[in-house]
């Protein structure tokens, strides 16, 4: 009896490091995401409130961002959407991710989430989706919440800042 041998996907050798606890890097992304009030699904969603199944977002988001940046992403996303499943897509973390990273120093926390708060995750899945302008998705996802961000009357806004 021969056995296949086949790859394993991202999600499984994933958890296979994080399972281990050998890779430092795949330990402190599930660390925080925790700490965050997150599971890191590593393939096994059950469609549950605050499960982040997409690998591949989450670990380029915390290579973008270094850790306190990626936390503090983490803290927006729970506290502007109280980890609606709708908000963890992989577009939405890419997004968030360049988002936070272009705009770290002039955005206000608790800006972003009164007014990101009151956008449905459908409504900038659906637009970042239909922006055909750039193929990069998370510049499409990123200029979605940029204008969230500034399409409240009054306050200061952000200029546009994203390179493309």
């Amino acid at each position: 009896m021969s056995l296949a041998k086949k790859r394993l996907s991202l999600c499984q050798s994933t958890n296979a490091l994080a399972e281990s606890g050998e890779d430092a890097e795949v330990t402190e992304i599930r660390q925080l995401t925790e700490n965050c009030g997150f599971v890191w699904a590593l393939g096994k969603s059950r469609g549950k409130t605050g499960e982040i199944v997409s690998t591949r977002a989450l670990i380029n988001a915390y290579r973008l961002l270094g850790g306190a940046a990626f936390v503090r992403m983490m803290n927006l996303l729970w506290d502007t959407w109280e980890g609606d499943p709708r908000s963890l897509t992989a577009a939405i973390l890419s997004g968030m991710a360049l988002f936070v990273k272009t705009y770290e120093t002039e955005m206000n926390d608790r800006t972003f989430v009164s007014r990101l708060s009151q956008a449905d995750p459908d409504e900038i899945n659906r637009r970042g989706r239909a922006d055909f302008s750039t193929s990069s998705v998370a510049l499409r996802y990123a200029r979605v919440i940029l204008e969230k961000y500034n399409g409240q009357r009054g306050g200061r806004k952000l200029p546009y800042r994203f390179k493309g």
